[in-house]
C-alpha cells in the first residue's frame, strides 16, 4: 500500500478522528506536519535506543541471557529492544566474556522450519544499510567486535551476524540513533549513577532496564532513568502488557496505547452540565446593578468567610437577594 507517511497522507485528506502510528523518528515528525494542517491528533510510537544497565549485584547468568534475548530477537528489529548496555566496572569483565560466549553460539540464517538457527534476516536492504554504516562508524571510532554469531545455511544479502560491540563512546551512532538491528554495545562504567546519566543522555527514550538483585534500589534507580518503560531484572516484554500503558518520551513519541491511558486516546473528553436550580436566572446575569455587586461581594463571603460572624452576617444580606434576582421575573417595564 505505499510507505506510511504517503498512507497518511490519504487518511488526512480524507477526514480522521485521530491517527495511531508507529515507525521512525522522522517518519512521526514528517506525520506531525501534515496532521497541523487540519489539526489532526495524533500517537506516535517512534524509534528507541534502549539502554540496559547491570550492576555489580546482578545475577550474572540472567542479565546475559536477557542482553542476547532483548538484543538479537527478531534480528534487533524492535523499537523496544536493547541497544546500549552499562556494566558496572566490578562485573564488566565476567559479563562481555559470558556474553560473547553466548553470542558466538548462536546461528544466524533462513532456518525453513529447520528449527538450526537462531536469528532471522534484516526486513529490507535500508536497513541492513543502517546496521552496517553503524558498524562501520563505530569500528571507526575505535570500538571493537568482541563476539559475532555464525552463519548457518545459504546467506542472503540481508542476514547480518548478531554483533557485541565493546570500547564504544558516546559519539558513535550506534550509542546515539536506533540501530534497528542485531547490535548490542557495551559500556564501562563506574557506578549506577554514571550509567543513568548516560543512558539519560539520549534524544530517545522508549524502554530500558535495571539488573540488580536488591529490588528495592532497582525501583528508586528505575524512577531516575528518562523512559516511558523501565523494567528491572528483564526487558522486551512490557508491550504485551495490555493492562500497562505503552509509549516513550522525548523523540520516542507521544501518546499512549494500552491500559487506561491508551483508552483514553481513543476518547473525546466532553463535559455536560446542568442546574440544579430551577432559577429563572442566575446571580451574575443581566441586568447588573450595586445591588448585584453587593450580592456577589456576600456570596464571596458566605462561600469563604474570614469568620463565623463574617459568613452569618453574608448569609443574612444574601438569601434575601438571591429570591428576588433568580426566582422573580424580571421586569422591563
Amino acid at each position: 500500500v505505499g510507505s506510511g507517511s504517503k498512507v497518511a497522507t490519504a487518511f488526512f485528506d480524507n477526514g480522521i478522528g485521530k491517527l495511531f502510528f508507529t515507525g521512525s523518528v522522522n517518519a512521526g515528525k514528517t506525520l506531525m506536519e501534515q496532521a497541523a494542517k487540519t489539526l489532526t491528533p495524533l500517537s506516535l510510537e517512534l524509534g528507541g535506543n534502549d539502554a540496559m544497565i547491570v550492576l555489580a549485584d546482578a545475577d550474572l547468568e540472567r542479565a546475559v541471557n536477557g542482553a542476547i534475548w532483548a538484543g538479537f530477537q527478531n534480528a534487533g528489529q524492535s523499537c523496544g529492544g536493547v541497544e546500549r548496555i552499562y556494566v558496572e566496572a566490578p562485573i564488566y569483565e565476567p559479563f562481555v566474556e559470558l556474553l560473547s560466549k553466548k553470542t558466538r553460539a548462536l546461528r544466524h540464517g533462513p532456518g525453513c522450519d529447520s528449527f538450526d538457527v537462531d536469528i532471522g534476516s534484516l526486513t529490507t536492504e535500508g536497513q541492513l544499510r543502517t546496521v552496517q554504516q553503524h558498524m562501520e562508524d563505530a569500528l571507526a571510532k575505535g570500538a571493537r567486535v568482541a563476539a559475532q554469531s555464525q552463519p548457518v545455511g545459504a546467506q542472503s544479502a540481508l542476514f547480518h551476524a548478531a554483533t557485541v560491540l565493546t570500547d564504544v563512546s558516546e559519539d558513535m551512532l550506534t550509542m546515539r540513533d536506533e540501530t534497528f538491528g542485531p547490535v548490542v554495545a557495551v559500556a564501562k562504567v563506574a557506578s549506577a549513577e554514571e550509567a543513568i546519566e548516560r543512558a539519560n543522555n539520549s534524544n530517545l527514550a522508549l524502554t530500558s532496564s535495571i539488573w540488580t538483585r536488591d529490588i528495592g534500589r532497582g525501583r528508586k534507580l528505575a524512577a531516575q532513568v528518562e523512559a516511558g518503560v523501565t523494567a528491572i531484572n528483564d526487558h522486551l516484554y512490557t508491550h504485551g502488557l495490555s493492562e500497562t500503558p505503552w509509549g516513550g518520551w522525548k523523540e520516542s513519541g507521544l501518546g499512549r496505547t494500552h491500559g487506561v491511558e491508551g483508552l483514553h486516546e481513543m476518547t473525546h473528553v466532553k463535559v455536560i452540565n446542568w442546574d440544579l436550580l430551577p432559577a429563572k436566572r442566575n446571580l451574575w446575569w443581566h441586568p447588573h446593578d450595586e445591588a448585584t455587586y453587593r450580592a456577589l461581594l456576600n456570596a464571596m463571603l458566605f462561600v469563604f468567610p474570614r469568620s463565623l460572624g463574617s459568613w452569618l452576617a453574608a448569609s443574612m444580606k444574601l438569601t434575601p437577594f438571591l429570591v428576588k434576582k433568580m426566582f422573580t421575573g424580571w421586569k422591563t417595564d
